[in-house]
């Protein structure tokens, strides 16, 4: 801070006294470091003290009503003032009005200190759509994009979507998935609910606009698990296997002698397979066409082959023409589908057998099944 210009002394009258003096310079220093704080986005100037306001509301169960002034950021990034109005109790919790303002002056405490940030009036469909679809959810992998893309279009936005940011609490949360639980959406559906909101609210924390997550306060009751996963006997395996048509059966025989994932199966190419070494390796897996890293850095891995698995990708070796062709593949060269091969082919033959209704991570756990059954460690 500069000295005050000699100006201020040269004018009519007698000479300002040396106290006066430094009481204006150390004036215009505070409010100037006030002022800085203020644009580089510090504590904001505090506004004039608020007590608030009280009144009761309700008939049969009465409620005490608070009310007071808040700075806010609008939608534009502009700063206003709203005025808020919450329950901070009813009349039997608190007796009497003393109670109740003494509640009041606790929930104004930090905005009447001035440690309290301006709260953003953005609602959460704004922030997903404008923000956190461009920015990140392009970073996830290409399936957990199209599953959270669901499930904000078909359960969060539809609850949350016209809520400001602040707004979302915990109990609010809370109550949505106990409701779909209520519902009978399984235990692992809405606990993917609750990972994709939460995914959502900590980038907002993370840019400013919440102070911390909600979601992470929020807890599922104790998974119960209803029945047991179908598991299928070895004879009942090769049931299967007998009665499936090509590519179906070779997939799903690579499946149960290697423990692969179907994604990392249907993008298998003939460069990761050493059929002199009897090895192969998982380097890459599919979603819906898309290729991407395996599931975890683990998941990039050797996997020793078996006689019968060889055998299987030995007959399949003599129609490869390039290392980068796929090991399963259509005319065109893309990968398989692999729901098309589950609902045409997979599914309809295990009802025709009467096997229990398997799917592609059903068969993958048929691996360990065999291998007890064969005395491996």
């Amino acid at each position: 801070m500069r000295a005050l210009s000699p100006k201020l002394n040269c004018f009519r009258g007698p000479e300002l006294p040396s106290a006066f003096v430094r009481n204006i310079s150390s004036t215009i220093r505070a409010d100037t470091e006030q002022a800085k704080r203020t644009i580089e986005g510090g504590t904001m100037v505090r506004r004039r003290y608020q007590r608030g306001s009280l009144f009761k509301r309700g008939k049969r169960e009465k409620v005490w009503v608070a009310r007071w002034w808040e700075d806010v950021i609008d939608a534009d990034g502009t700063m206003g003032r709203v005025r808020r109005s919450i329950v901070i109790g009813t009349v039997a919790e608190l007796a009497t009005r003393r109670l109740a303002m003494h509640a009041l002056s606790e929930r104004l405490r930090l905005l009447n200190s001035g440690s309290q940030r301006p709260q953003p009036m953005r609602t959460l469909k704004d922030f997903v759509q404008k923000d956190w679809e461009p920015v990140v959810l392009p970073t996830l992998k290409y399936a957990t994009q199209k599953h959270y893309k669901y499930i904000l279009k078909a359960h969060l936005i539809p609850a949350f979507g016209e809520f400001r940011l602040p707004d979302i609490s915990r109990e609010a949360i809370q109550n949505f998935l106990l409701t779909k639980l209520r519902e009978d959406y399984s235990w692992e559906s809405v606990h993917h609910f609750r990972c994709a909101l939460s995914k959502v609210l900590g980038s907002a924390e993370e840019w400013n606009y919440l102070a911390d997550n909600p979601v992470r306060k929020t807890r599922l009751p104790r998974r119960e698990y209803k029945q047991e996963r179908p598991i299928l006997a070895p004879a009942q395996v090769w049931r299967l296997m007998i009665a499936l048509p090509e590519p179906a059966r070779s997939v799903a025989m690579l499946l149960v002698l290697t423990g692969l994932r179907i994604g990392e199966l249907l993008a298998l190419r003939w460069k990761s397979v050493d059929l002199g070494a009897q090895t192969l390796r998982v380097t890459a897996t599919v979603y819906e066409g898309h290729f991407d890293a395996p599931k975890t850095k683990r998941s990039v891995r050797t996997i020793p082959l078996g006689p019968k698995a060889l055998s299987v990708l030995t007959v399949l070796h003599k129609r490869a023409h390039d290392p980068n062709d796929l090991v399963f593949s259509t005319r065109s060269g893309e990968p398989l589908c692999r729901r098309n091969l589950l609902h045409r082919h997979l599914q309809p033959r295990c009802k025709k057998l009467g096997l229990p209704r398997m799917s592609w991570h059903a068969l993958r756990h048929c691996h360990a099944t065999l291998l007890d059954a064969a005395g491996a460690p």
